[in-house]
């Protein structure tokens, strides 16, 4: 009987391939990097997002701090945004911008995110309230488990 169940295995298993490298995260399975024993802030999550914003644009990015790479970007200077907004760096803007990142993270299967200490909170930072606010509406969960 186990002989059976051993070939039945090795048979699944050449045809059968895992194309998605981002399972592991999305289940719950993948192991959180923790960073090195010496780092004073330790970030034990899988995407961060990051807002960066200037006099003129609105920047927001999801990282994977593990892999070090940019999964998505979302800007004002996109021009399929920029001609929908008046000024490019209101509350509007940060509106907008949460819709459309919120779109795009749940078209790419990013459902949870940290947010980094980039993002300040309270009622003296209106705009990225909104922006957190906005995102979370739109399905996109602020606390990964």
């Amino acid at each position: 009987m186990q002989q059976i169940f051993r070939q039945n295995i090795r048979l699944f298993s050449d045809f059968v391939r895992n194309r998605n490298p981002v399972n592991a995260e999305l289940i719950g399975v993948a192991i959180k990097p923790d960073g090195y024993y010496l780092e004073k802030k330790k970030e034990l999550f899988h995407n961060t997002l990051h807002i960066e914003h200037t006099n003129t644009i609105v920047t927001a990015k999801i990282i994977n701090p593990h892999r070090q790479i940019t999964v998505l970007k979302v800007s004002t200077q996109d021009w399929s945004l920029k001609k929908h907004l008046y000024k490019l760096n209101d509350t509007a803007a940060f509106v907008l911008l949460a819709k459309v990142l919120a779109e795009r993270c749940l078209q790419a299967g990013v459902t949870e995110l940290a947010p980094s200490s980039s993002i300040k909170f309270g009622s003296e930072f209106p705009k990225h309230s909104a922006f957190l606010e906005t995102l979370t509406k739109n399905g996109v969960s602020m606390i990964e488990i």
